[in-house]
């Protein structure tokens, strides 16, 4: 029987990990037909309006957020000379004839509190520890993080642009396609 030799084991195992690479490539949303595209960017240019919009993961330190939501990127940039609202009902998405609303930020932040007041009671059948004063200052800053990073609801004043990401139903991800809605505009995205 033949030895393998180490630069026959290092073939092999760069091949194994390609091979997995490859299976378990991980699939994304890329916008619809009709629909400009740039790096994956749906952009929507109208006279008052100029829009992109991309589904993909929130890049934050409190990455479980991704787990447990679905993460969309907006930036919206006013060009015309009036002021613009933006609220929480003129950003929705349709996905398998269900509409989804994006999960107010405060919602995300009461939950992300919770689960740090909770890491702060030890188990009653350990001995005491003391929770560490640089995993609660982590978690604050995880936390201003979170509210600097989302998408602020508002007045857009002509010339001025807001982004920041937008939170939905986590089942969104299982589809195979769905259609966010902005501002009256319908951008479809679909799984590639």
């Amino acid at each position: 029987m033949k030895r393998i030799t180490t630069k026959q084991y290092s073939i092999m195992l760069t091949a194994g990990i390609f091979f997995l690479l490859s299976a378990c490539s991980v699939s994304q949303f890329v916008p619809g037909e009709g629909i400009i595209r740039e790096n994956n960017y749906a952009v929507i240019r109208s006279d008052t309006l100029l829009i992109i919009v991309k589904p993909q993961s929130y890049p934050g330190s409190y990455q479980e957020i991704n787990n447990r939501f679905f993460p969309v990127f907006a930036s919206i940039k006013n060009n015309s000379t009036q002021k613009i609202k933006l609220q929480e009902s003129s950003f929705s998405i349709l996905c398998n004839e269900k509409q989804y609303d994006p999960v107010p930020v405060d919602y995300i932040l009461a939950d992300l509190e919770r689960k740090m007041m909770l890491k702060e009671f030890s188990d009653p059948f350990l001995p005491p520890t003391e929770f560490g004063i640089t995993d609660r200052t982590k978690e604050q800053e995880m936390y201003y993080e979170l509210v600097n990073n989302a998408f602020s609801w508002g007045e857009l004043l002509p010339g001025a642009k807001k982004d920041g990401y937008l939170f939905y139903n986590k089942e969104i991800a299982s589809a195979s396609c769905f259609t966010i809605n902005i501002l009256g505009f319908a951008i479809p995205f679909i799984k590639q």
